[in-house]
């Protein structure tokens, strides 16, 4: 069956370590394009992140599912058609946890960012928001009165960071004893967590019944296990070589890595000359 959807990760897969969308991979997508291909961000970032992205290449109609499918835009520019927020007493919780254990935590409504540095400062979560102060750039916001002000419109996600990744184990097992929560993780020194039931797959999910497309019809590409959910659901999964090995023992394909144009690659193999 033919490929009507591509949905793509971003870090260590759209995009190189340069933050870039190579010129192989921008070409690929286009030619996808006008093929009829419906394209898709699917990211753990702010969809003003994501979007800004999409914008720089030219891309208006591509889907932007943030913050792990919480908060999702058929279009970089639309209003959101979904928006998933964590239970409120959950959320605080969480965040009195990270307070306790003094580590930096980053609570995502929407396409705002509330921040709590722990002992160790910790510039990553800063990292979240690539555009800084341009029109659909996240907004941070610092302090605790803009925790509880984050609290009363609905936490999309949290994230814990930890400089050594040492306190994450513990912490990960006290936290998937809570019911109303997932956790996952999208690099070494972090954990996610997200409302139950609310991950890449789902959003995939939403956004190809929306567009009246059969997963067989779906290509998901990721490296990292927060790609997890959207590559079970995916007809085409596709891993990149730099991809965590859960990601590779799941996907059904291989492609190259992100600094050796993986996306293009997987494109042109299934897309493009199929």
């Amino acid at each position: 069956m033919a490929v009507q959807l591509i949905a793509m990760d971003m870090d260590g897969t759209l995009l190189n370590k340069a933050q870039q969308i190579t010129p192989a991979t921008l070409e690929a997508l286009r030619l996808a394009q006008k093929k009829g291909v419906k394209l898709a961000i699917c990211s753990g970032r702010c969809v003003g992140d994501s979007g800004l992205f999409a914008l720089k290449y030219g891309f208006e109609d591509m889907a932007i599912l943030g913050l792990n499918g919480a908060y999702c835009l058929e279009n970089p520019r639309a209003e959101a058609y979904v928006n998933h927020v964590m239970e409120t007493k959950t959320a605080e919780y969480c965040w009195q946890l990270a307070r306790s254990e003094k580590i930096t935590m980053g609570c995502f409504l929407q396409n705002q960012i509330a921040v709590f540095q722990g002992d160790t400062p910790n510039e990553d979560i800063f990292w979240c928001g690539s555009w800084g102060k341009r029109p659909l750039a996240p907004v941070f916001l610092e302090g605790e009165e803009a925790f509880w002000n984050a609290f009363q419109h609905g936490m999309n996600k949290m994230v814990f960071i930890d400089e050594n990744g040492t306190k994450l184990p513990q912490l990960q097992k006290h936290l998937e004893t809570l019911p109303q929560i997932d956790v996952t993780a999208s690099w070494w020194n972090n954990l996610e967590l997200m409302p139950h039931g609310i991950e890449k797959g789902r959003a995939v999910k939403e956004l190809a019944e929306k567009l009246r497309i059969s997963p067989e019809n779906v290509m998901a590409i990721g490296d990292y296990d927060n790609d997890l959910g959207m590559l079970r659901y995916a007809g085409v999964s596709v891993a990149m070589e730099n991809a965590s090995e859960s990601v590779k023992k799941c996907a059904r394909y291989h492609t190259l890595s992100c600094e050796e144009d993986g996306v293009a690659e997987a494109v042109r193999r299934f897309v493009l000359f199929s």
